[in-house]
């Protein structure tokens, strides 16, 4: 039970603060339904109506939608990026429709990589392209020895985009990251909800071993206290998000303002983790 959740990042403390407490995860909370007697079976079921069942189900797509998204977003934010890869599939090479085939094609090289750099760090997601075909975009770091190609274009901002050499399933780009919490939202904007429903029961995102993940911790405090606290801080990052069930706050402090901004505030609990 809890209405206040911490994460320290690589580089910033985020605190998300709840208009409800939270009790259990949403599908929990949902499937709490009082059994009644089936008659054609005799057994207390949880008995729902078709409507039920379609709100069920386009509940837990969206419950399971938001997993990936934040375990994509916790491993993202708690390490250092170089570099924002994408990956295509060479039709001639291999049927850039089968997202099976695909998967297993970039789980291969991914694989092969990190043999050459051991170091190598990656979060991977997939994208479908409007033609039905599949590539993949990636956050990478410590890529060791692998080869970079100007490919003689830049992007908006003027920096160089790159070719992938050690990649020849297809085409490739890759671009310096400047801004980690930019990047991490931009790969996170690739799990959408089509997206869910076409990789049901399929792998979302590949992430190395050794990625780093983010502190966690749960409390249960004043929320409003809390907010009248956050919102006010110098330099912080605020998000509000409204939700069926409840809203959410999403307030990012960087790490070298907490120990100072906190040590006269009612919040000294922060100080444990940092």
């Amino acid at each position: 039970m809890y209405n206040v959740r911490v994460k320290k990042f690589l580089d910033t403390v985020q605190i998300i603060v709840y208009s409800e407490v939270i009790f259990c995860s949403e599908e929990e909370k949902h499937s709490k339904r009082v059994k009644e007697l089936n008659p054609f079976t005799g057994k207390k079921e949880k008995l729902l109506t078709l409507e039920e069942r379609d709100d069920n189900l386009a509940r837990s797509q969206a419950v399971s939608r938001k997993r990936t998204i934040n375990a994509i977003y916790d491993i993202a934010r708690s390490n250092e990026w170089e570099w924002f890869f994408t990956l295509t599939f060479n039709p001639d090479k291999l049927d850039s429709f089968d997202y099976t085939l695909c998967s297993k094609k970039l789980s291969q090289w991914l694989n092969n990589m990190k043999k050459k750099a051991p170091d190598m760090k990656y979060i991977v997601v997939p994208e479908q392209h409007k033609s039905g075909r599949w590539h993949f975009h990636g956050l990478f770091a410590n890529v060791g020895s692998m080869q970079f190609v100007d490919s003689g274009l830049v992007d908006k901002k003027g920096k160089i985009i790159y070719n992938v050499g050690n990649y020849r399933l297809g085409f490739s780009t890759a671009t310096r990251i400047d801004d980690v919490r930019r990047a991490s939202s931009y790969l996170c904007k690739y799990i959408t909800k089509n997206l869910c429903t076409d990789t049901k029961g399929r792998k979302r995102y590949w992430a190395s071993k050794n990625v780093d993940l983010p502190i966690v911790e749960d409390y249960l405090f004043n929320t409003r206290e809390v907010l009248d606290d956050l919102l006010c801080v110098d330099d912080a990052h605020i998000k509000m998000v409204r939700g069926e069930v409840y809203d959410v706050h999403y307030i990012d402090i960087p790490i070298y303002k907490t120990n100072t901004y906190l040590s006269n505030r009612s919040i000294i609990f922060f100080h444990n983790m940092l």
